[in-house]
């Protein structure tokens, strides 16, 4: 597996990220194109680069966590590494003792591309601080506005225009007056809330953020993939678009619940999760991974 200059002949390049070295290497090597992997562990709206036709064609296979990614006809879907869910059994009593409000676990974070869902976070947190009906956590936020301006700048700058989102800048830098602050274990902080808001980084893939939340045993409000498209249940998650005054909408309405109606929903979208989550389990999709790779590097 090469990922920088390796200085010696190879019989076979699996790129995690683009590397001009590697190529040059392979290239050096004579290697089949077959045996020329790159996977895109990313959406375009944070490498954009790594999505580019230019750097898709120095491969001859390319392996993608989503068919919304698949740009090239050698394109192979593959299931996002996740966590291995495990039936919850906290009871009612214990329910109950949870805050009866919302909680996201997100970084501050910035993209220019269009489809970025970085914005949605801030103005998300800011709407909700106004009636305190989710409490945030997570990295780097409440910086000052200079780093968040150099953050975004920095990547605007790398944005090719007609793929420039015109909304991406707003909110940078305000104050968040619901941020808690960093978490050491988003599972653990997630179940002192009943409900858990899950906004992708963007609508084209499926993270481990949702099966990191499942775990937490929370209700799910889930801003991001279309789940049945990924073979995943819909009803697993209440499924929401990216619209702010939708979420908080949602939210107010499972917040005014009883603690029984709530409970009941926590539950039955934890069945729903469960009869699909061994799939996903990280040791079985590396494993198939790595055995489809060798697969494809032999011609089959």
């Amino acid at each position: 597996m090469v990922q920088g200059d390796c200085g010696q002949q190879i019989d076979m390049l699996i790129a995690n990220s683009h590397s001009k070295a590697g190529i040059k290497e392979a290239w050096a090597s004579n290697l089949d194109p077959n045996k020329k992997h790159l996977i895109l562990w990313e959406p375009p709206v944070i490498d954009l680069n790594r999505h580019r036709h230019k750097i898709l064609q120095n491969y001859g296979h390319v392996w993608s966590p989503s068919p919304d990614w698949a740009r090239k006809e050698c394109t192979k879907i593959f299931k996002w590494p996740q966590l291995l869910l495990k039936e919850q059994h906290e009871n009612y009593d214990k329910w109950k003792t949870r805050e009866n409000k919302a909680v996201m676990v997100l970084a501050n974070k910035s993209s220019a591309t269009r489809g970025e869902l970085y914005s949605l976070r801030r103005e998300l947190s800011i709407k909700t601080a106004q009636i305190s009906i989710m409490d945030l956590y997570g990295d780097n936020w409440n910086l000052n506005r200079r780093y968040s301006y150099r953050h975004y700048f920095g990547k605007l700058v790398r944005t090719p225009i007609w793929k420039i989102s015109l909304n991406s800048w707003r909110y940078l830098g305000v104050l968040q007056k619901n941020y808690k602050g960093p978490s050491q274990d988003k599972i653990e902080t997630c179940k002192n809330y009943r409900i858990i808001v899950v906004l992708e980084n963007s609508r084209d893939y499926v993270s481990e953020k949702l099966f990191d939340a499942f775990a937490s045993g929370a209700i799910i409000v889930y801003v991001g993939a279309n789940l049945n498209k990924f073979e995943i249940p819909g009803d697993s998650a209440i499924q929401i678009e990216p619209n702010s005054n939708l979420i908080i909408g949602k939210l107010t309405e499972l917040t005014n619940l009883d603690s029984k109606a709530q409970y009941k929903i926590s539950r039955s979208q934890q069945q729903s999760i469960l009869s699909i989550s061994t799939k996903w389990h990280n040791t079985l999709v590396l494993k198939n991974l790595a055995s489809d790779i060798c697969l494809a590097s032999a011609g089959h």
